[in-house]
């Protein structure tokens, strides 16, 4: 089971690797979670905080996903002409970002709870997975004044 996940997960990237949004900062922060997931799944066989790390990886393949869907929706977005584009679209990407953002306000507040870890190792993680939730929540700040600005040219229109 876990192999067909990691199968579909590097499908999932590979598919998304020509996305639009390979040069915006919103694709860098997914490959550093992507990144710190695998030095938090190198913590499973030794450290005692097994439940906590457990959470937190998850929490990684979670925002990740999401991301991913974020840019694939954003490929279908990129092909509708101008003249053809409604506010419905542009409501769906904003909808899906702001659920990115409320996952993630929930991974910060489900992180900041740990009162006491056993292992130290886990600690710098911990802390280093809160700032990249929290920079991916104001990269999504940024998408979504991007977003705000075309729906605001649609109504004008």
């Amino acid at each position: 089971m876990r192999r067909l996940f990691f199968i579909v997960l590097a499908l999932v990237f590979i598919l998304n690797f020509s996305a639009y949004c390979l040069d915006t900062k919103l694709f860098d922060m997914r490959n550093k979670i992507f990144e710190e997931s695998k030095k938090i799944k190198l913590l499973v066989g030794t450290s005692q905080d097994l439940v906590l790390i457990n959470s937190m990886w998850d929490s990684c393949i979670m925002c990740m996903s999401q991301l991913d869907a974020y840019f694939s929706m954003l490929g279908v977005f990129n092909t509708i002409k101008k003249e053809n584009l409604t506010e419905v679209a542009v409501d769906y990407l904003t909808n899906w970002l702001t659920e990115i953002k409320n996952t993630n306000e929930l991974n910060i507040k489900s992180l900041d709870s740990v009162i006491v870890t056993m292992d130290p190792n886990t600690k710098p993680r911990m802390e280093k997975l809160k700032g990249y939730f929290k920079e991916v929540n104001n990269q999504i700040n940024s998408e979504l004044n991007k977003i705000s600005s075309i729906k605001q040219s649609l109504q004008k229109r």
